[in-house]
């Protein structure tokens, strides 16, 4: 531990039992209360802002902000004597001499930030532990401060009726450390800690920096890949550690929401925009928390938000279309974002309008499942005419020869390296030209001749001129299949046919792991999860267990889908607990549902392993190999290296 003498220090520790309590001098600025949780932000003059999370189960959580006026030290104490141990959850564990006294959870390391004024981090580094000095009395830590950074810190208190929650932090399973990718950052959540990488000062943050903006910014869809990957470690562990973290990004969505029902991101521009796709995630999240449990504050936060995504549309010819953000609501206002476009009014849609089809189809997805979960049907003629502008641009087969011969060529520029490199010189010298000067005129052929579905079947992602979207070929067909999922009628099948076709025939799921397309991969993960549990096709098994292999090999977590709770596919009470494997090397993919019992077990390592189970044992299984053939040997369960072992029962 570093020693730094004389460095000095703000005039008197932070007692963490005021931390837990607002105090006499506190100024409320606001309260988030239900029958199960309660939220209330305080700022202190001359000591910080703090914002505290109270659980019916007795335990808090607090979230503290410091503004030092200078570096030195920020000094925390507690009544008694604590050690400091590692949590095997994550972070450290303070735990009392004395069992009368609380225990405290650290979950991460505290941090030094700045902030714009629309409270999107600009900057932030881990702050340093200087001293942590127990006695009979008293246990002080000591944090490095410095001038002009904001301190942040998360702590947790659970009391000694509050044993079980120790309890729940003191053990992990394989399954719990294993990385989960997550639908916004495209980066990986491992367990309960690593919550509060993405939920900070009681917002979620995407855990990313806008390459071009050197900003990190508020995400929803963030939190509710959390929050899906909460509700599947819940029912794999039986932690209820896990029901309250789930409580708290409820909380955190539901805090951060506008007055007029929306959720503002500025991620292009300082007006602070909505991104819908984000608005749908808190829409989605807070439909799953109300079925699982109905909160007033939740539906009422719920219902706001159903109206403004249901105004956030545009009229076209074939039928009323969904916004991607709130910047389409004129030309003036897409300006301001700097994105590369062209006003036009393909379909008879307005000239801001790009229709963007993932989050249009996201849109339908979200206010259908508003439908389900409250019984409120008042949007669903707008869904209806959504749904049929799906259909009719989806059907738009014009200008067949022209791109034919367009997305052969642009083919080439999506083989990995080793297949690009033996291609003769010729078609080498056609790649180069068709990524420098074709791919970036397409927009002119799409404007003239709309399509969306491609020869070859390529989603696209939109009509207008944006880049070059093959990555959001995997989200398009993720969000088609939920739409399927909800309204089986409508005929996607050949659609979703071929856009698998343009995966699994050709060298594009190479071609995304040489690229490091962690959003393209990780959603096709997703989308194969969404097929698998859809129908029961052999091929939909195989073609996940391989994009998990790829998945594998760029270092990528796997979608909180596949651990068998996505609020969308399995009902609160159908859920089938996800295995832990033995050997954390296995990946697994649970397909289950009610009393249709489905796990997909897959090796990534060179290895042969040897299928043993650590938690939620599943007996009965009939298990059969990657080539379809039944396991006669029930003794005895091994995954082939690079291989995968499907279990039905």
């Amino acid at each position: 531990m570093e020693d730094r003498g004389a460095m000095p220090s703000d005039p008197s520790p932070f007692a963490l039992r005021d931390v837990f309590e607002a105090r006499n001098d506190a100024e409320l600025r606001s309260e988030v209360q239900s029958d199960l949780f309660a939220r209330s932000r305080w700022d202190v003059a001359g000591r910080g802002s703090f914002i505290l999370d109270r659980f019916r189960d007795l335990a808090s959580c607090c979230f503290l902000r410091i503004a030092p006026t200078r570096t030195g030290i920020a000094r925390f104490a507690l009544d008694g004597a604590y050690g400091m141990e590692s949590c095997p959850c994550g972070g450290w564990l303070l735990r009392p001499r004395d069992t009368n006294l609380a225990t405290y959870w650290i979950p991460r390391s505290p941090a030094l930030r700045t902030r714009d004024s629309h409270d999107r981090i600009l900057s932030e580094a881990p702050a340093s532990l200087v001293a942590f000095a127990p006695n009979a009395a008293e246990t002080t830590v000591d944090i490095a401060t410095r001038s002009g950074f904001d301190l942040e810190c998360v702590v947790w208190r659970l009391p000694p009726e509050a044993s079980e929650l120790v309890e729940n932090l003191s053990t992990a399973f394989a399954l719990e450390g294993q990385p989960v990718f997550m639908l916004s950052s495209h980066r990986s959540f491992r367990g309960p800690a690593d919550l509060y990488v993405y939920l900070i000062h009681g917002q979620v943050y995407e855990d990313r920096f806008d390459q071009l903006r050197k900003r990190k910014i508020c995400s929803e869809l963030e939190a509710y890949s959390v929050y899906v990957a909460l509700h599947g470690l819940e029912a794999a562990t039986g932690k209820a550690l896990y029901r309250l973290l789930k409580r708290q990004i409820v909380l955190s969505v539901i805090a951060r929401q506008a007055p007029d029902g929306g959720w503002r991101h500025g991620e292009w521009t300082d007006d602070m925009e909505s991104h819908f796709r984000l608005h749908n995630a808190a829409m989605l999240l807070l439909e799953a928390a109300l079925e699982e449990t109905p909160q007033e504050p939740i539906r009422n936060a719920l219902e706001k938000a159903a109206s403004v995504l249901s105004r956030s549309t545009d009229k076209t010819d074939i039928g009323i279309w969904f916004f991607h953000d709130s910047l389409e609501q004129s030309v003036e206002m897409t300006e301001k974002s700097g994105i590369r476009w062209v006003p036009s009014r393909e379909l008879g849609k307005s000239p801001a309008t790009k229709m963007i089809l993932n989050s249009h189809l996201d849109a339908i997805v979200t206010l259908d499942r508003y439908r389900e979960v409250t019984g409120d049907d008042q949007y669903g003629r707008q869904v209806e005419s959504a749904l049929g502008a799906t259909r009719r641009l989806l059907a738009l087969r014009p200008a067949e020869w022209l791109y034919r011969t367009l997305y052969r060529a642009v083919g080439l520029t999506l083989l990995p390296e080793s297949e690009a490199r033996q291609l003769p010189l010729v078609l080498r010298a056609l790649k180069r030209l068709v990524r420098d000067h074709v791919i970036p005129r397409l927009h002119n052929v799409k404007r003239r001749f709309p399509r969306m579905v491609m020869p070859g079947g390529l989603i696209e992602r939109h009509l207008s001129r944006l880049h070059f979207g093959v990555n959001y070929h995997s989200v398009n067909v993720a969000d088609l299949a939920r739409v399927w999922r909800r309204f089986p009628r409508e005929n996607f099948q050949t659609i979703i046919a071929g856009a698998i076709s343009a995966v699994t025939d050709t060298s594009l799921l190479k071609y995304w792991v040489e690229a490091k397309q962690r959003q393209a991969l990780g959603y096709w993960v997703e989308a194969l999860y969404q097929l698998c549990t859809l129908a029961p096709d052999r091929n939909y098994r195989r073609f996940l267990a391989e994009a998990v292999l790829a998945a594998s090999d760029a270092a990528l977590g796997l979608p909180p889908s596949l651990l068998g709770a996505h609020p969308e596919v399995v009902k609160p009470t159908e859920r089938v607990p996800c295995p832990s494997p033995l050997d954390a090397r296995l990946r697994i993919a649970n397909l289950s549902n009610g009393d249709r019992r489905e796990i997909l077990v897959i090796n990534p390592t060179a290895d042969e392993i040897e299928l043993a189970w650590e938690e939620n044992r599943v007996d009965g299984l009939v298990w059969s190999s990657s080539d379809h053939q039944p396991i006669s040997d029930k003794a005895r369960l091994s995954v082939p290296s690079r291989g995968w072992l499907v279990g039905k029962g």
